[in-house]
């Protein structure tokens, strides 16, 4: 068994240092040495780190390191790749390599910790460790997140599927709270989500990428203020409330769309549901607002980002 280990920084790879947390050059490899003591084993383990920083300083540049390192390790016979990442950006790494189409060839495993790995609450032995075994059984291939919420099994999520973190929170849930499979101790059941499929991927290799995406993302809120300087926009992506819907009787808002129609740039609605809609959905089709299938806000923003790189 083959492994390559691809180290990127993140709470899984840091120290406290006073009052606050940083990066440390040194502990990546204490996961390792961890997981050798604890659960001894034969697998071959090789180690790279194209760059080590806090996971939400990431950038469209830092995915572009990050693919070249898989890229390399996809020619070098491993049975897996695990990345260590932080967790505040986790689900838009895991999003964006699950749209690169070179990446469906094995298992791709990013694995991030809740806390230190010397605290005592920290999950990140749990989810490296379940990493680890779902690479060494071949339960799939593409890209994974493992992790453990506070006093519940270690879920396997599907990278395209992640929610954003809910503010003060350290869990992690995908679409409908659903995942590709999960632990219950050693034993390892299949999820719901199985056999979804992602609804495409992208046949090309990301190059010179920059450090933004030039998309504006706005989540709606009673009585918010729209920006109106949409210069350098390249993209505009909603997310709606729960029922699917927005406010749109607001005056600034049907100025907000008249202007980015008038600059030609679209504009997306995520989180609208299938089924029974609002009146006030009904206008979206006059407005021009293009309302997304049901995919999560991290991917919608991912996937309109790589559309647009062209």
């Amino acid at each position: 068994m083959k492994i390559l280990v691809i180290f990127t920084g993140g709470t899984i790879g840091s120290t406290v240092s006073g009052e606050y947390i940083s990066t440390d050059g040194n502990k990546p490899y204490v996961i390792l040495e961890k997981y050798n003591r604890t659960y001894p084993n034969s697998i071959e383990w090789v180690t790279d780190s194209p760059y080590t920083i806090l996971s939400e300083n990431v950038t469209c540049k830092t995915y572009g390191k990050l693919f070249e390192s898989i890229k390399e390790g996809l020619k070098g016979g491993f049975d897996g790749i695990i990345i260590t990442h932080g967790s505040d950006t986790l689900q838009y790494s895991a999003a964006f390599l699950s749209m690169i189409k070179d990446t469906w060839q094995i298992p791709i495993m990013l694995v991030s910790s809740n806390y230190v790995l010397e605290d005592e609450r920290a999950n990140g032995m749990e989810n490296f460790r379940c990493a680890v075994d779902f690479i060494q059984h071949r339960r799939g291939q593409g890209v994974f997140v493992p992790y453990a919420n506070r006093d519940e099994e270690c879920k396997i999520h599907w990278g395209f599927r992640l929610m954003d973190h809910i503010p003060y929170s350290d869990y992690l849930f995908s679409m409908n709270n659903g995942c590709y499979g999960f632990y219950r101790g050693n034993e390892y059941y299949e999820g719901p989500d199985k056999d979804l499929k992602i609804p495409d991927v992208f046949d090309f290799v990301p190059k010179n990428l920059g450090e933004g995406t030039g998309i504006l993302r706005l989540d709606v809120c009673p009585g918010m203020k729209y920006p109106m300087d949409l210069d350098d926009v390249k993209v505009i992506l909603l997310q709606a409330y729960h029922g699917g819907t927005i406010c749109v009787e607001s005056k600034e808002f049907v100025t907000f769309i008249a202007k980015a129609k008038s600059m030609n740039i679209p504009v997306w609605l995520v989180g609208a549901n299938k089924g029974t809609e609002y009146d006030s959905c009904k206008v979206y089709k006059d407005l021009d607002v293009i309302v997304l299938p049901e995919i999560s806000p991290v991917y919608a923003y991912i996937r309109l980002w790589l559309a647009n790189l062209n």
